[in-house]
């Protein structure tokens, strides 16, 4: 056939030969492929081939990069995120000192949620008679403190020494000050209560969802540590909660007793605000070794606005009482609870303190007492079979 329909046909025809010969090529590539990998109808997609050395300078090269990115976003995390961190920390250390009174009421046929709700309205109780006292106690002294300051800086303007010249060179009048701290002590007051309100109401909450789920958070800890160790860490792990427990506990009852002595005392002798002073003593005698020094001499310098001879009488009582807490009271209430050395409170506390703060000086004790216990239990047991 000529023409265009025999040139249609023919051109149809090689077509179909090229496609034919490209699919034979195809197909002798894939056999040739199934082939080369071990293919076989129970691997489909062939064996796999053996994996790349370890010692491969491009595989230690990509691990060692890829470790040094994953530390460095971790400790990037870890510095942004450090404020609520701390808050987490405080919140849980809480809950775990609160934790013996919930237990103690769950044995006694209370329901867990129940027992919580007490405890943390008996803890909220506690914060707001703080604030109700700290507030005309603090609102006082400013007032006090108001009335004094505009008579001391007419003196410094009246000296004729060195003191004098400078105040008045930097015009150090009552007009300047209160200028000062009517803006910047409003902004800086403003923030300060605000972050402490907002901070409060966290540890408020992180505390009550620890405290309520704490027998799961701790089933949850303990799935992660391998099965045939799983007992062990567990036992262990109980012991350290309840050390800091215990110690938060009867730290405590030792606080409140300090802060009650300190009221009464202050009653006696007719130092303004005793009731908030002795809750600020209490509080402060939470923290080891420093905190009720401190406190003393915020009560001392209190006390000095009244009389020269009520100041003494209090840091008499103070150095009484602090002897009759360290010898008589903490040995009889930590007894039962914290067994550590003096030397490892000391070192603790101290590097609590660098760490952490008032936080780190707080948690230095009972961690301190569950490292002691870790080592008793598994450092050394492998120290002496090595």
């Amino acid at each position: 056939m000529t023409g265009p329909e025999g040139e249609k046909e023919a051109r149809q025809l090689a077509e179909l030969v090229v496609a034919h010969a490209e699919t034979d090529v195809f197909l002798r590539d894939e056999l040739t492929r199934a082939a080369a990998a071990g293919a076989s109808p129970e691997r489909p997609y062939g064996v796999p081939g053996r994996p790349l050395s370890r010692r491969s300078p491009f595989v230690v090269a990509f691990v060692a990069t890829l470790g040094v990115a994953v530390a460095a976003v971790l400790v990037e995390g870890v510095i942004r995120a450090w404020s609520v961190l701390v808050l987490m920390l405080l919140s849980a250390f809480i809950a775990v000192g609160l934790d013996p009174v919930v237990s103690w009421l769950v044995g006694r046929g209370w329901r867990r949620a129940l027992a919580v709700t007490v405890v943390l309205l008996g803890a909220v109780a506690v914060l707001a008679g703080f604030v109700a006292t700290a507030v005309p106690a603090i609102s006082t002294e400013y007032r006090h403190l108001s009335t004094q300051v505009p008579h001391l800086l007419h003196n410094l303007q009246r000296r004729h020494d060195a003191i004098g010249r400078a105040a008045r060179n930097i015009h150090l009048t009552s007009t300047t000050v209160s200028r000062a701290i009517s803006y910047r002590g409003a902004v800086k007051a403003g923030e300060l209560v605000l972050s402490a309100i907002v901070s409060t109401l966290t540890v408020v909450v992180l505390t009550a969802y620890f405290l309520a789920n704490l027998p799961a958070i701790k089933r949850a800890a303990y799935r992660l540590a391998p099965r045939q160790r799983r007992a062990r860490v567990g036992l262990l792990a109980d012991e350290i909660l309840r050390l800091v427990g215990g110690y938060l506990l009867g730290n405590l009852i030792t606080s409140g007793v300090a802060g009650a002595a300190m009221t009464v005392f202050l009653l006696a002798i007719g130092v303004p605000d005793a009731f908030f002073l002795g809750l600020l003593v209490a509080l402060f005698d939470l923290i080891p070794m420093i905190g009720a020094p401190v406190a003393g001499v915020v009560v001392a310098l209190v006390a000095l606005s009244k009389s020269l001879p009520t100041a003494i009488a209090v840091v008499a009582f103070t150095l009484i009482f602090r002897v009759l807490e360290d010898y008589l009271l903490s040995p009889r209430v930590m007894r039962a609870t914290v067994e550590i050395a003096p030397v490892l409170t000391v070192v603790g506390v101290l590097l609590g303190g660098a760490l952490l703060g008032i936080l780190g000086a707080l948690l230095a004790v009972p961690v301190a007492a569950a490292l002691d216990l870790i080592r008793k239990e598994v450092l050394q047991p492998r120290l002496d079979d090595a």
